[in-house]
């Protein structure tokens, strides 16, 4: 509810400010140096998504150029993960646990303790660092994370979607990392999901399914998303239709 008052950003400041207040009423310096860290790690990350955005800049905001629409009601909600389903019951319970202690004994030092002892901070720290890192290692290799936030759908992927354009070098025929890509995914332990195409037909053995390219990818990755986390994979070219751009909403 507050991160929809609030936002994202204005609730991350909020939140770091009250874990702040709380470890030091609680005198915890561990967990404050902690959460420096992690914050360090944030601050890098968003730098390196800044420049990472500023060298294709010229390239993507040009007028005409196809693009994503930024509407989130056209994408599904986030899942949430069963890390982030405990840190939230947790946490729950511990600010339960230390309104009552405040309610009991009349002391800050000790309610702030009460919230500490129950802080997932594996939960928490633990994806928060990786997803950043990860982050940032992508921005360096000139990967232009549009949502960070989705990165932590990651850990939930079950199926990998592998549209044609995706495996083909532009107007010809298989990229020469086709079955490299298709190992890598296998050895993941993804489910392959491939759409037809007569330019990749020496490959499709090497996937779970293949799908006809009739089928608008939209309503294949929709299929696929009830039985659990999709990545798409597309590479849009200039001319395509919006059923290809669809299928990654």
């Amino acid at each position: 509810w507050l991160r929809e008052r609030l936002g994202d950003h204005r609730m991350d400041v909020a939140l770091a400010a009250a874990n702040a207040a709380v470890h030091g009423a609680g005198q915890s310096p561990t967990s404050l140096v902690l959460d420096g860290a992690l914050r360090v790690c944030q601050l890098t990350e968003a730098v390196a998504r800044g420049a990472a955005f500023e060298v294709v800049h010229d390239r993507l905001c040009v007028p005409g150029r196809d693009s994503l629409p930024a509407v989130p009601a056209l994408r599904p909600p986030p899942r949430t993960s069963p890390a982030q389903d405990y840190a939230a019951h947790a946490s729950a319970g511990s600010v339960a646990g230390a309104a009552a202690t405040l309610l009991v004994k009349h002391d800050l030092a000790e309610a702030a303790e009460a919230v500490l002892a129950g802080s997932p901070k594996a939960a928490r720290y633990g994806p928060a660092a990786f997803h950043a890192v990860l982050s940032a290692a992508l921005s360096r290799t000139g990967v232009l994370v549009r949502d960070p936030g989705r990165l932590r759908q990651l850990e939930m992927v079950r199926t990998v979607v592998l549209h044609p354009s995706a495996l083909r070098v532009p107007n010809a025929g298989a990229d020469p990392w086709t079955e490299d890509v298709l190992d890598a995914a296998r050895r993941a332990g993804l489910r392959v999901v491939m759409v037809e195409d007569p330019a990749l037909a020496d490959f499709t053995g090497l996937a779970d399914q293949v799908v006809g390219a009739h089928r608008p990818l939209a309503d294949v990755v929709a299929e696929l998303r009830a039985e659990g986390g999709v990545v798409t994979v597309v590479r849009p070219l200039p001319g395509d239709d919006g059923s290809v751009s669809a299928g990654l909403l």
